[in-house]
């Protein structure tokens, strides 16, 4: 089948308003101009055959062996189509799509949960890793009786869990989408941006690198209990998407880290979490396009959900849904 994913692109920002499509030899990057002002304030990055019944508002208490996940299903089950799954950033549950998953069922089937020791949902032993979180899903959706394929929508640090998932049960899923996802090098990275440390640098800089240096690695600083080093070596071992649809979205407002670095360091950071990383997540499929959300912030499933439900409907018709 001949992949269309820049040509679907190209109708979703221009459904949105004028679009600039970079004609280059990299993955397709498409400028989404915005129609309308921020709907609310850019939320700085944690350190988000026929029909089938919807779930009520309450969700779906699932067991999946010995704990019971939190579970949000709705809209109709549409032959050939993929469920898609929202897969929400760290520390976010499934209310991190309160304003993506209406607008999607009322033409497929999508769900979203609560990943353990978040919500509704039971507590899991820490420290815990990506490999736990995609045993987890994939228990949940087994159990549920959502078979796949799937095509998985992945916020923030979602992202490495979806990668995970992706890499584990490849044959299940169909497509991704990444909404200004994490790059498993950009702590380090981050790090590697800063200049030497001095005794006289700011209190801002200095407690930022203790953050990149010590804080990120200790479970204990997140909700999750995620050991986020040994997440990020999980994801740089998993396999790529392969031929299958992905689009990169990726926030035109730098609000991943909080004001008061120096001017050049914040410039370097905005380059390696708006162009150069995002850039690199579009290598992971041959079949892939990179999308600038230009009047959002991080948290782009809040502030411009009608661009994600777009590129959740794109991915899909790329997939080979009718």
């Amino acid at each position: 089948m001949v992949r269309m994913l820049p040509i679907m692109l190209l109708l979703l920002v221009t459904a949105c308003g004028n679009a600039v499509v970079a004609p280059t030899s990299a993955p397709p990057t498409a400028t989404l101009l915005p129609p309308s002002p921020i709907a609310t304030p850019p939320t700085p990055i944690p350190a988000t055959p026929t029909s089938a019944p919807a779930t009520s508002s309450a969700g779906l208490r699932v067991d999946i062996g010995g704990r019971s996940l939190q579970l949000y299903c709705s809209g109709p089950q549409n032959p050939g189509d993929p469920t898609v799954i929202l897969e929400s950033g760290l520390g976010g549950d499934h209310s991190s799509w309160e304003l993506v998953q209406p607008a999607l069922a009322d033409q497929m089937r999508v769900c979203s949960y609560d990943r353990a020791n978040l919500g509704a949902s039971d507590p899991a032993p820490a420290p815990r890793t990506a490999d736990d979180a995609a045993a987890d899903l994939h228990g949940l959706l087994a159990a549920a009786e959502i078979p796949g394929p799937y095509l998985i929508a992945a916020h923030s640090f979602g992202g490495l869990l979806a990668r995970v998932f992706v890499d584990r049960y490849p044959e299940e899923v169909a497509g991704v989408v990444l909404i200004d996802a994490v790059h498993p090098d950009w702590w380090q990275r981050a790090l590697a941006a800063l200049p030497p440390a001095s005794p006289d640098e700011s209190r801002r800089l200095q407690n930022f690198r203790r953050f990149l240096e010590s804080d990120v690695a200790d479970p204990s600083r997140n909700a999750e209990g995620l050991d986020i080093p040994a997440t990020a070596d999980e994801v740089r071992a998993a396999a790529d998407f392969g031929d299958r649809p992905l689009i990169v979205l990726s926030a035109g407002i730098f609000d991943v880290v909080a004001p008061g670095l120096p001017a050049e360091v914040e410039s370097q950071l905005r380059a390696l979490f708006q162009q150069e990383l995002p850039q690199e997540l579009a290598t992971l499929s041959s079949d892939s396009t990179v999308a600038t959300v230009p009047d959002s912030g991080h948290a782009i499933p809040r502030q411009r959900p009608d661009i994600v439900v777009l590129a959740i409907q794109a991915v899909r018709d790329a997939a080979g849904a009718p």
